[in-house]
């Protein structure tokens, strides 16, 4: 299993080569693997190819995030295509997929038939809503019974992000469901180290020799340096470099159980 307070890497526009070496990372304890910019720069039949670095084992694991323009990401093909390629992912070994909230339901359905674990995720790039509308949004979310769901929103008050922090131990609590919230934006950068203490599976964190993939990431380095201040690590906390081929396994059998309820 991954340890607690996780530092998801954000890999963008790098070369494939580059992204192997990055699997092994030693700051990470799983990477995210932003396609649509990788698809942007690169084209289809380089991201195709691109997809075998997946094989390298053991590794970290791996989630694959085809974001649309309209979405804040890169990808501004037809549909089909972003979720082929997401498919494609799949079939190369990823244990992640991130898809957005509004997906259409057979699509969601045919990932979730998949050996892949399921974030599904909803980003408001303007404002924070009220508390009972984030509440309302993440159980429509959890009812679609994804393996975990993610919130963000954009902090125009320091107080924004109290109400999206709240939505992780709500989903705990309430919902049964795992959470990742937090905010974006300059008054929001210090609600990713927060999810982290209040129990978000992870975090996301720009790698050293990286562009950040987002507005206000802090560094992998920053991240470990304030939660060793704030949280000390423990044994269960610690990195662990030879998991990923042991979660690969631990993931099929899981998914196997429950594609029998």
């Amino acid at each position: 299993m991954m340890p607690k307070r996780a530092l998801c890497g954000c890999v963008t526009e790098i070369p494939a080569e580059q992204l192997r070496g990055l699997l092994h990372h030693p700051e990470v304890d799983l990477l995210e693997w932003r396609l649509d910019v990788f698809f942007e720069r690169y084209g289809l039949e380089e991201t195709l190819a691109a997809l075998s670095v997946l094989s390298t084992l053991p590794r970290h694991p791996v989630v694959a995030t085809n974001r649309p323009q309209r979405e804040g990401g890169s990808f501004e093909g037809v549909e089909a295509l972003r979720f082929e390629l997401l498919s494609k992912a799949v079939e190369a070994g990823v244990e992640w997929v991130d898809l957005e909230a509004w997906i259409d339901e057979a699509t969601l359905h045919n990932f979730q038939s998949q050996k892949v674990w399921v974030l599904l995720s909803h980003h408001d790039f303007s404002a924070t809503p009220d508390r009972l509308t984030l509440q309302r949004l993440a159980t429509a979310m959890a009812l679609k019974k994804p393996h975990a769901i993610k919130i963000v929103t954009y902090a125009r008050t320091p107080e924004d992000n109290l109400r999206v922090l709240e939505l992780i131990p709500f989903g705990r609590q309430e919902l049964a469901m795992e959470v990742l919230a937090f905010c974006m934006g300059p008054l929001g950068r210090w609600s990713r180290l927060v999810s982290l203490l209040l129990g978000s599976p992870w975090a996301y964190a720009q790698l050293p020799e990286l562009s950040p993939a987002a507005e206000g990431q802090f560094t992998t380095t920053e991240m470990r340096m304030l939660l060793s201040q704030l949280a000390p690590a423990t044994k269960e906390d610690a990195p662990q470099r030879r998991r990923g081929h042991r979660e690969n396994i631990e993931l099929e059998r899981k998914l196997d159980d429950s594609s029998e309820i």
